[in-house]
């Protein structure tokens, strides 16, 4: 999931002969090339609120090769991040936890390649240059900056109409291409479900020890807190239904996320897709033109209801979360339905079929909004510590949660959220 603070005092592994390791690997990737590198430059490429369970840098490398054309060696300038993921605090346990580093690993290398090939080149997520677990884990990729990709700003509350649009085409066009995928092998529907068998919830991991869990239980906690002490004019009888929940909270989330099934269909989803994971590239007249996502580590082959529910519920404005949802609905299945027929695919998911898997997972969707939406929402805040560690110390948590749930946009937001959750019968 894409927040810890960057070292301002870079890590001594992020040095020359990791870098030569990594364009050597994956310049041509699977043949190995000879570099040398002249130069080069370590920045820090996030801000604080920007990655949960990774520090991210940004590396410029000048390095030359030799020319596998003529023998000449040529001078060649790029630009790299290097995802690390530090057994560090509390996120150590929890990366392993959730298999995130093993699973990016395996979506960028093995999956994400076979999706874009299907797709004709359509481009998902950026390339993978080298990973490795020492001396600590991390992955090297091509950066989307230099490539005109970027974050849209979290604090602004939200995306337009324009964004949410480009979004839905492009996770239609990755749900497809992973049915096209499964579609083409008997073996890849059983390689995917042992290796994407979970995103936020590791389902061998016990209650009492699953860190997760007890980070999402807390939310409801902050909501209710928050709601019944501080939204004036809040609904009791929803907070009610609220409080009423709490007990069973946690047995709830893991039976929406765990839940298997044999009718509708299946799809990888990417599993976090909010904000700060999705970067836009724009035209001249400052239109999105294209998305690419980031942040596979929490990737699972289920209910195309995960990514549905999430992102309608973190990446939309308020205005456009409450009167163009059917909308963005309706851009997802016209996206799906045109990329499966023009792959002769046998059976394509109606309209209908996809209502019925975001109400599958609909619940999830009201889990982002009690967990991720506040932070979506935030207001800048320099002073406080947003860091995943925060999370898990109560203190902290305390602390962080009463701004995120007191946050004006976060209250307009939710106050109307709950409402329809409320018609659809999930806090019963």
């Amino acid at each position: 999931m894409a927040a810890s603070k960057p070292n301002v005092l870079f890590p001594e592994y992020l040095n020359e002969a990791l870098v030569r390791e990594a364009l050597e690997c994956g310049l041509e990737y699977p043949t190995r090339s000879s570099v040398h590198i002249d130069q080069f430059i370590v920045r820090t490429a996030t801000s604080a609120g920007d990655n949960y369970l990774s520090d991210v840098f940004r590396v410029w490398v000048r390095y030359n090769r030799e020319s596998s054309a003529n023998g000449e060696r040529s001078e060649e300038d790029i630009s790299l991040i290097v995802k690390c993921m530090p057994d560090t605090g509390f996120r150590g346990p929890v990366i392993g936890m959730l298999n995130a580093y093993e699973k990016e690993v395996y979506m960028v290398r093995n999956v994400v390649p076979e999706l874009s090939r299907l797709m004709n080149g359509e481009k998902f997520a950026a390339k993978i240059f080298y990973a490795t677990t020492d001396p600590v884990r991390l992955i090297i990729f091509q950066d989307l900056k230099a490539l005109e990709f970027i974050m849209a700003d979290r604090t602004l509350g939200g995306l337009d109409h324009d964004h949410c649009c480009t979004i839905m085409r492009k996770i239609a066009k990755f749900h497809a291409a992973s049915m096209i995928l499964v579609s083409s092998s008997k073996s890849k529907a059983a390689e995917l479900n042992e290796h994407l068998e979970y995103g936020f919830l590791n389902p061998h991991i016990p209650i009492e020890d699953n860190t997760m869990l007890e980070i999402l239980g807390n939310g409801l906690t902050s909501l209710v807190t928050c709601a019944e002490k501080h939204w004036t004019g809040f609904s009791p009888n929803i907070i009610a239904k609220l409080k009423q929940m709490m007990p069973n909270y946690k047995s709830r989330i893991q039976a929406c996320l765990n839940q298997k099934f044999s009718n509708g269909y299946k799809v990888v989803n990417h599993g976090d897709l909010w904000i700060n994971n999705i970067m836009f590239q724009y035209d001249a007249s400052g239109t999105p033109i294209d998305v690419m996502f980031v942040d596979y580590q929490l990737s699972c082959y289920t209910s195309p209801g995960i990514d549905l529910n999430y992102s309608l519920v973190n990446c939309p404005t308020y205005d456009v979360r409450e009167s163009r949802r059917n909308d963005l609905v309706n851009v997802y299945h016209t996206t799906l339905k045109a990329t499966l027929e023009a792959a002769d695919y046998p059976v394509v998911p109606t309209l209908d079929d996809v209502r019925m898997e975001i109400k599958r997972m609909n619940f999830f969707g009201f889990i982002a909004a009690v967990s991720i939406l506040p932070i979506v929402m935030m207001d800048a805040s320099p002073d406080v510590d947003i860091s995943f560690d925060a999370l898990v110390d109560k203190q902290k948590a305390d602390q962080l949660r009463l701004l995120q749930y007191n946050g004006e946009r976060y209250r307009k937001s939710m106050t109307v959220l709950l409402e329809r959750f409320d018609r659809e019968g999930l806090l019963d």
